[in-house]
């Protein structure tokens, strides 16, 4: 009798993100409109919409692989924002006179989460925001030596490196969610593909073909069959913000948002 073949089951990672500054734990955490001011989309809800379009591009969804290549042109726009103002700041601690020893700035009681992101372009967004992070506390501590003046500190810290942030949130909003068709839908040209045409619009053939995908696009499983592999994600759990958790930490306030 033929031994069974060995079964792995998938891989399981549990990950958590260090935030030490109150600008990124708002972005992370975005704002709701239970506040009773204009909602701001966070980092959170951005993962919970890539995650969307990240399932609708597995099932072979056309316009969910437009989706991801707009994510993708989004997350390298922000990724060279916040690498431009990096060098900026950088550029500015450089001037530090030697003998002067100024160790970089934590947070005595740092935002700490466990992160689920839904896909790799989610995981993208979640290192942006640590980068994001990091650029605050740099501009802080510039500021703190009397580097970089209050407006200098808040045009970087809201005007650039925040801006940047809260557009990349914004990029997946208007996601309208699964089609109802897949490619061969459309090959078919059936009732499905007509009605997901009139409603969408139009494709660029080679997206329509599924030639051109995202670098980060899952593999596409259809109904019926089995999927080849079985992707190594890292799943783990979410977490929310405690209204506590949101308040400025010792040492800062909202002016440095």
């Amino acid at each position: 009798m033929a031994s069974a073949e060995p079964r792995v089951g998938q891989l399981r990672s549990r990950i958590e993100m260090t935030l030490h500054t109150y600008p990124a734990v708002l972005v992370w955490h975005g704002r709701g409109v239970e506040s009773g001011k204009p909602q701001v989309v966070g980092l959170k809800q951005f993962l919970f919409l890539a995650g969307r379009i990240h399932q609708a591009a597995a099932k072979d969804d056309p316009y969910a692989d437009e989706w991801l290549l707009r994510l993708e042109n989004k997350l390298d726009e922000t990724r060279q924002a916040l690498h431009q103002l990096k060098q900026r700041v950088s550029t500015v601690l450089k001037t530090i006179p030697e003998g002067l020893d100024v160790s970089r700035n934590v947070s005595q009681q740092p935002f700490v989460t466990p992160v689920f992101t839904g896909g790799q372009m989610g995981w993208q967004a979640v290192m942006l925001l640590m980068e994001y992070d990091g650029i605050v506390r740099d501009v802080l501590l510039a500021h703190h030596i009397g580097l970089l003046g209050n407006k200098q500190r808040g045009s970087m810290i809201r005007d650039q490196g925040g801006h940047a942030m809260r557009s990349l949130c914004y990029a997946p909003v208007k996601f309208p969610g699964f089609s109802g068709a897949s490619r061969d839908d459309f090959a078919a040209n059936n009732a499905k593909a007509r009605a997901a045409r009139e409603k969408f619009g139009e494709l660029p053939q080679d997206i329509l073909e599924g030639t051109r995908r995202s670098e980060f696009a899952p593999s596409i499983r259809r109904e019926g069959t089995e999927a080849t592999s079985v992707p190594e994600e890292q799943k783990l759990e979410g977490a929310d913000l405690d209204d506590d958790q949101l308040m400025p930490q010792p040492g800062e306030t909202k002016e440095n948002e």
